[in-house]
């Protein structure tokens, strides 16, 4: 504080010290924010760690842009803006690929589902679903019934409580903060387990210590687990997509970043927006596909294109297609242009791949 200068005796001059001090302690409590963030990613698998990582934001006091802070915090803060770029780096490749892709796929189905419940209508998928669990539930009110004649309020508890009992289930896969991993199991393993917690604990606190409460909760989450893996396995095949930053996908936030982070392309910045043309799995198409419509299926063969492919192609979208006054870009003329310069970029990088062989190996 001794390098803040003093206003010099003048009365009218505004005092700089109070708002360096204030400015200074935020920037002291996002230092140690990322710390623990780091000591948590250094601790084990933790999805919503890297998650918050990713989205660890540099801005001041109120959510001010960081480009107006103090002159001398300035240098702190870009120091600050490094860690966490280090951070992310250090820990990518857990997040990339293998369990972690499987894990996010896990996420997307269940998002995908949850938002088709929460309409309180049958839909494209939830409708086979509900079914099989309808018939699971009778069978077992049905044997309650059986011990007990009287038990006809167990269809009541039954009907109301079905929609919560699914909700709590998807939820629960959803679910981004770290789970017990008993006896070392996967990430993918220990969601599935707490989702099959929570599942049971919803049901017996609506039909209490029935002698088959555990046998139903067991059946309904052998049938949703087989139901979910059945959608991620069967969608996971790759469309290119044009991506508006100005709208959000419906997965849990914060992992809608780590989406990038898996499937990277060629990026556009306008302001604080991010329009991405890339490649991923469909399965994130239909969930958007429920709300916003932000993601537009530009072609939807398997590519197998760099991120450098996608960059050169979004590159040379026109600057006027991402106005900030303008509808989702993708939604004006220049989207018809983006196969037309998806291939171009494509035949560019096969270009320069062989004039880079011919340098190594001029006889070819």
């Amino acid at each position: 504080m001794a390098d803040v200068p003093d206003p010099g005796g003048c009365r009218s001059c505004p005092n700089p010290f109070p708002d360096y001090y204030t400015e200074a302690r935020h920037l002291v409590s996002r230092m140690e924010e990322l710390g623990k963030l780091a000591a948590r990613l250094d601790a084990g698998h933790d999805l919503k760690a890297y998650c918050e990582v990713l989205t660890f934001r540099m801005h001041g006091p109120g959510g001010r842009d960081p480009k107006d802070a103090h002159r001398l915090l300035r240098k702190p803060l870009a120091a600050l803006a490094a860690a966490r770029g280090r951070v992310a780096e250090r820990h990518a490749g857990t997040y990339r690929g293998g369990k972690a892709t499987e894990e996010l796929l896990l996420i997307g189905t269940a998002a995908l589902l949850h938002s088709d419940f929460h309409r309180r209508r049958p839909g494209k998928f939830r409708q086979p679903w509900q079914e099989t669990w309808e018939e699971i539930c009778e069978e077992a009110l049905e044997a309650r019934e059986l011990e007990n004649p009287s038990s006809g309020q167990a269809r009541y508890d039954y009907q109301y409580g079905f929609d919560r009992w699914c909700e709590k289930w998807l939820t629960a896969l959803m679910d981004l903060s770290p789970a017990e991993q008993h006896d070392r199991l996967s990430p993918v393993a220990a969601r599935w387990a707490r989702a099959h917690d929570v599942l049971g604990q919803a049901i017996k606190r609506d039909l209490q210590d029935e002698p088959w409460m555990v046998r139903l909760a067991d059946r309904l989450h052998d049938t949703g687990r087989g139901l979910v893996s059945g959608i991620a396995a069967s969608m996971t095949d790759p469309v290119v997509v044009a991506y508006d930053g100005r709208e959000v996908i419906d997965l849990p936030w914060p992992a809608q970043d780590l989406l990038w982070v898996q499937y990277p392309g060629g990026v556009r910045e306008t302001g604080h927006s991010r329009h991405r043309l890339t490649a991923l799995p469909r399965l994130f198409t239909l969930l958007d596909s429920l709300a916003r419509r932000s993601l537009r299926v530009v072609a939807d063969t398997e590519w197998n294109d760099s991120p450098t492919v996608y960059q050169e192609a979004i590159d040379n979208v026109p600057k006027a297609a991402f106005s900030p006054e303008a509808h989702c870009w993708w939604s004006t003329n220049s989207a018809g242009r983006l196969p037309h310069l998806l291939a171009m970029a494509r035949a560019d990088a096969a270009s320069a791949q062989r004039e880079a062989q011919r340098a190594v190996a001029p006889w070819r």
